[in-house]
Parts: structure tokens; sequence; C-alpha cells
């Protein structure tokens, strides 16, 4: 029963995972709708995407805090009802500032409280061996959730409309998050493990003081800034620039679904082998597939090559995905503990940073540009510089007692 309790979590975390990653995903197939119905400009329009992840990366240091004190249980439910009503009342928008309102504010306090802060949290307490494998395979839920949600979002676009679509997402949030948080997670804070040594030399009495005065947190913190700049840039746009240089919406969201299967496998894989490798030299492998798979999407200009579309997802599916789940593993593995949740919501505060500036500047530069191909090299860039970031922590002293 033990067992069965602990896989449990991990199934959880796959579906709040998949919903998470779903809804954020669908903004590109959405961002298209709105553009079409409301001729705002695409900057500005972005920008909803923008404040949209900075409110979530900024609300994760507090989910982080109310996992630690209230349980995941209170946290996941009370998010469920955030993202629910979100997206249901982003079906009434029609101007811009209820965008920023729905969608910006309280779609994303829902995503932030549901989440990967809460799931890693849970998941690295319980599974302190295995941490990178039992990790990759709840984050496969992300890949799901863009292979199933971002394709039926633009189904649904088609045939209900954008409105509906909304409801449709809210729907299926409230069954997939609210229903299975409500009935399967103890309601009181999971235990706190003991004092150990963990495999990356940290130890379980850590604070959030005490982590943010360290510089290994720092250059972490640093490394996933400038990957989520490049990230957010390519995934807001992505399908965009598709349907710009010809493919059809319906084609180019499919394209982008197909990244989930291959981000299943990276997920998969590579958690693995970061199990049984140092976890540095596994994320300069999957962080060099992902710079390969943004060059395949510089080059694609045309309708003319469709296998440098095919390649881009492919690779940028190997790689951009796993890099979470190892940084994840990483920083549990170096800062654990009681406080975990709190420290691990500054870690990824580095997305709101980082996520909001991509997202922005990717519509800016098309703006003023035309295209993306400045947008896409500026990605590039950020995912190349991310490599010696990690690499250069090696050389800092280890977290220790």
């Amino acid at each position: 029963m033990k067992f069965l309790k602990r896989y449990a979590l991990v199934v959880l975390a796959f579906f709040h995972l998949a919903v998470t990653r779903g809804v954020r995903g669908s903004f590109g197939v959405f961002y298209v709708a709105l553009l079409q119905a409301f001729g705002w400009s695409r900057g500005a329009t972005a920008g909803a995407v923008s404040l949209g992840i900075m409110v979530e990366g900024f609300s994760f240091p507090f989910v982080g805090v109310l996992t630690d004190r209230l349980g995941a249980r209170r946290t996941l439910i009370l998010g469920g009802f955030f993202l629910t009503f979100g997206l249901a009342f982003s079906s009434t928008l029609s101007s811009l500032w209820e965008l920023y309102l729905w969608w910006g504010v309280v779609t994303a306090l829902g995503l932030a409280m549901t989440g990967m802060v809460p799931h890693v949290t849970i998941l690295s307490r319980t599974f302190t061996e295995h941490r990178a494998t039992v990790l990759g395979f709840a984050y496969t839920g992300m890949s799901f959730g863009a292979i199933l949600l971002v394709p039926l979002a633009q189904i649904m676009i088609g045939s209900w409309g954008r409105p509906g679509a909304y409801l449709g997402l809210s729907g299926m949030t409230a069954l997939l998050v609210l229903v299975p948080a409500w009935l399967f997670l103890p309601p009181l804070p999971q235990e706190f493990p003991k004092v150990k040594k963990e495999r990356g030399g940290g130890t379980s009495d850590w604070t959030a003081g005490r982590a943010l005065r360290n510089p290994v947190f720092w250059f972490l913190f640093g490394c996933r800034f400038i990957s989520s700049v490049g990230t957010n840039i390519v995934n807001t746009h992505q399908i965009a620039h598709a349907v710009d240089i010809g493919y059809t919406k319906i084609f180019a969201a499919a394209i982008f679904g197909l990244m989930g299967f291959s981000g299943i496998f990276g997920k998969l894989f590579f958690g693995f082998l970061a199990d049984h490798m140092r976890r540095e030299v596994v994320f300069t492998i999957v962080q060099g597939l992902a710079s390969l798979g943004v060059v395949a999407l510089i080059f694609t200009q045309d309708t003319s090559l469709p296998v440098l579309l095919y390649s881009y997802a492919l690779l940028y599916g190997l790689g951009a995905g796993t890099r979470a789940l190892i940084l994840s593993a990483l920083s549990a593995d170096l800062f654990s503990g009681k406080n975990f949740g709190a420290i691990y919501g500054y870690f990824t505060l580095s997305v709101a940073l980082g996520g909001g500036l991509g997202s922005w500047l990717g519509g800016a530069l098309y703006d003023i540009r035309g295209n993306y191909f400045v947008a896409f090299l500026v990605a590039f860039i950020c995912f190349a510089l991310s490599i010696p970031a990690v690499l250069l922590s090696r050389r800092l002293p280890r977290p220790s007692d």
C-alpha cells in the first residue's frame, strides 16, 4: 500500500503537469486567434504571456512556502480553482486589459500553484534515490500536455470559437486537477525526511536564507534565467512563425504537438541517464540538442523544406523539456530538507524573470524586424550561454554541513 501511495504521487504530478503545460502551450494557438479577432500588435498581445510568466514565477516562493506549511493538497486545490476560473473568464474577454487580468494574473496564479514547484517538492522528498528518473516520468506529463492539448485547443477554436475553447479547457482543468487532488492527497503536509547527506553534497537543514547566500544557487539561477529567455521566445512565437511562412494553423499545431512525442523519450531517457552520470554533463547534452533544434527553426523560412520543421520538433523536444527536470533534480540534491519548497520556489523565480522577458522580446523583435530571425537567434545564444553557467557551478564551493 505504501508503494502504491508513493507512485500515486508520480501519477498525480503527471496529470497536473500535463494540464499546466498544455494550458501554457495553448496560448500559441489562442495568440493567433486573438490577433485575428482584435488586431492588437504582436508585442502587446504577447505581453499578456510575459505578465503571466512573471506573475507565475514571482508566486513560486509563496507557493513553495504554502507547500511546506499547509501541505500539497490545500495548495493544489486552491491552485485548481484559480486555473479553472481564470480560463472560464478568459472566454468573456473583449479588451486587452481583460486578457492581461484573466490570463496574465488569475490563470497564471493557478499554473503556479498546480505546477512544478509543489510537485517537484513532493517527489524530491519522497524519492531521495532515483530522483531524476522519477521526475522524468512525472515530467512526461508536460509532453503529453503538448501532444494533446495544444492541437486540441486549435480544434476547439475551429469548432466552438475562441470563447468555447477557453470554456472547454476550463472544464478539463476542473476534471484533471481539482478532482484528483481532492480525492488522492492527504490533508496534512507531507512528513519531512530525516537529516542526511544528499548526492550533491547538500544537507537537509537548509533554509531559504542560507540558500540565497550560496553562490552555487545563483549560478544555477542564472542558468535557468537565460534558458527561460530563449525558451519563451521560441514557445510563444513558434506557431505564429510557422503560419507566417505559409503552413496551415492545424498543421503547425500538430507539428508542435509532435515535439511532445520526442519530449517523452527525452525525459525518460535523460532522466534515467542523469541518475547514472553527472547531471551537469547530461544538461550539456540536452541543451545542445535544443540549440540544434533552434538552428533548424531559424532556417525554416518557407514551406519548401518541411523536414526542417520536423527536425526542429524532434531536437528541440528532446532537449528543451528535459532541461527543467535535470536542474530540478540538481537543486534537490544540493538544497534538500523541510524548507526545500520555499528554496525551489526562489530558484524557479528565474522562470518569471527570464520567461517574461523572452515572450515580450520575441514579439517586440518581430514588430521591429518584420520576422523572427533575430528573435530565434537570441534564443540560440541564450541556450549556448547556459551550458558554461552550469559547468562553472561545479568549480564553486558545494553546499555542505
